[in-house]
C-alpha cells in the first residue's frame, strides 16, 4: 500500500500539484492507486495526520511525498526521527520529485542527512532575513508591535461580554479567546 502525503502551510494553499505528482509517480513506477492523506499544518506544527498515517504503516508499505519538507521543518534530527519511525514499521519512505526511496540502504540515510541540513539552513537564513530587516525597520524610527494602549481583545469585547453574562471563569474566557489570564486581568483593568 502507497499512502500520498500532502500537506499545505495554509488553507489558501492548495495540494493537487503534489498529490498529481505523487500520482503520476506511483503510476510511472507501477505502485498502484495510492491512498491520499492531505493535512493543513505550518512548517514548524503538529501534524496529527502524518502520525496516523504512519501509525497506520504496515510492512511493506510505503509513504509517499512529494519532497521532505511535506514531512517537518524541524532540521535533520526531526526528519530522522520521522523516517525511523517509517523504517521501524518495516515501510519506506518515497521522495516522488527526486525519485528517492528512503529505506535502510547508507544511500537512503545520506540523502535525508544531506536534505534535512538543507531544510534546517533554509529556515534559520529565513529567521535572520526577518530578523535582519525588522532591526533596520526599528533603526530608521519604525516603532514594531501593537500601537501602545491597545490590546488584542479590544476588538474581542462583545464576545468577552457574553461568555461574562453565561457565568464562565477567567479561566474558561481566556481559554476561549487565546489569551494569558495576566493579559485578560490587565485588559479588563484598563477597560473597566
Amino acid at each position: 500500500m502507497v499512502y500520498a502525503y500532502c500537506r499545505t502551510s495554509t488553507d489558501k494553499q492548495d495540494s493537487s500539484r503534489q498529490v498529481d505528482e505523487i500520482i503520476a509517480y506511483c503510476k510511472t513506477h507501477t505502485l498502484g492507486n495510492p491512498v491520499i492523506v492531505q493535512e493543513t499544518a505550518s512548517g514548524a506544527g503538529e501534524r496529527p495526520i502524518l502520525e496516523e498515517t504512519i501509525e497506520n504503516l504496515a510492512s511493506g508499505d510505503s509513504l509517499a511525498v512529494w519532497e521532505l519538507s511535506r514531512l517537518t521543518r524541524g532540521g535533520v534530527s526531526a526528519l530522522f526521527g520521522i523516517i525511523g519511525r517509517i523504517r521501524d514499521k518495516g515501510s519506506q519512505t518515497i521522495e516522488t520529485k527526486s525519485g528517492t526511496v528512503i529505506d535502510n540502504t547508507v544511500a537512503g540515510e545520506a540523502y535525508v542527512f544531506a536534505l534535512g541540513l538543507a531544510a534546517r539552513i533554509e529556515r534559520d537564513l529565513i529567521s535572520e532575513r526577518t530578523k535582519s530587516a525588522l532591526r533596520a525597520r526599528k533603526a530608521s524610527g519604525v516603532k514594531l508591535g501593537r500601537p501602545a494602549g491597545k490590546s488584542k481583545l479590544d476588538s474581542r469585547v462583545d464576545e468577552i461580554e457574553r461568555y461574562k453574562s453565561l457565568g464562565l471563569n477567567k479561566t474558561a474566557i481566556c481559554k476561549l479567546v487565546g489569551c494569558s489570564r495576566g493579559t485578560y486581568e490587565n485588559w479588563m483593568r484598563h477597560v473597566h
